[in-house]
């Protein structure tokens, strides 16, 4: 069993289909579905229900492609570890990252961890938290800058503080809180309200927030933009929870920035694989940490 043939196997999975895995593996598309029958063929099962639309995993295949992952990331580790020994410092790190990340200065530590490793290639995925777990679990991607969910993350993983986010209250400028310094929670249960996205940690920790405050939230829209909540709150339409970047990095007309008494903080940091064996990846961590501190 070839790695190459692993590589093939995994892009028809992700891609749902030959030709476009043929495209992405610079092959063609009769060597690639040759190579994955004579696969399926030696193994004596069936990876690939094939239709008109494309291909779609048997059981069989989503535990063989659950299992390849894990063999291609260990084999391409053992590269990146002979490449270390030999001082090349070469390999790719496939990185997952949600949209707010201005607490850590992403970018300015991405450009440097990348201007200490030139030789190293970077892929990244952006994403909400609980999706880049997925791909954690799923070892498509090596690292993961995100939220700690409220419940934590799964045992598996690891995660590091970096940062946190701390949300105020974004009150359009006519309103009778605009002219406060600082609110309580208790005192909004009966305010129109602009949330995060359900599947977003920062709307859990809103959420929790009001309810531990005695009420139910009145929702009245959602978005997952921070600064289309400004906009929102902008047109009258309510108030919003939002980090206190967003004020700092978006000034938006008629919307004014209240403090909460009870703090609602969400921590941003990095996550990976217990079980990972990277150096490059033990290298990019130990680089983060250092960055932060």
């Amino acid at each position: 069993m070839d790695l190459y043939v692993m590589r093939y196997v995994l892009a028809v999975a992700d891609l749902g289909n030959f030709s476009l895995a043929a495209q992405s593996c610079h092959v063609g598309q009769p060597a690639l579905s040759q190579q994955v029958a004579k696969l399926e063929k030696e193994l004596g099962v069936t990876l690939f229900y094939r239709n008109a639309r494309g291909a779609v995993l048997t059981e069989a295949g989503r535990e063989f492609v659950l299992r390849a992952r894990e063999i291609l990331q260990k084999a391409q580790a053992l590269e990146e570890e002979m490449a270390f020994y030999a001082g090349l410092h070469k390999g790719t790190l496939s990185l997952g990252i949600i949209t707010s990340l201005q607490c850590i200065d992403f970018g300015g530590m991405l450009s440097a961890f990348c201007c200490s490793y030139p030789d190293i290639s970077v892929n990244i995925v952006q994403d909400g938290t609980y999706r880049l777990i997925d791909l954690l679990l799923e070892r498509k991607i090596d690292l993961g800058f995100l939220n700690r969910p409220a419940g934590g993350v799964p045992s598996s993983l690891e995660f590091v503080k970096l940062g946190e986010d701390r949300y105020s209250l974004a009150v359009p400028r006519l309103h009778p809180l605009a002219r406060r310094e600082q609110v309580s929670l208790t005192e909004l249960q009966n305010e129109h309200f602009i949330f995060h996205q359900s599947g977003q940690v920062a709307a859990q920790l809103c959420l929790d927030a009001c309810r531990l405050a005695g009420f139910e939230p009145n929702i009245v829209c959602r978005s997952s933009s921070p600064t289309t909540g400004l906009y929102m709150v902008q047109g009258g339409l309510g108030i919003a929870f939002l980090p206190t970047e967003e004020f700092r990095s978006h000034t938006v007309a008629g919307v004014v920035e209240v403090k909460l008494q009870e703090p609602i903080i969400k921590e941003v940091g990095i996550a990976w694989r217990r079980d990972a064996v990277s150096p490059l990846l033990r290298e990019a961590t130990l680089f983060c940490r250092k960055w932060m501190h």
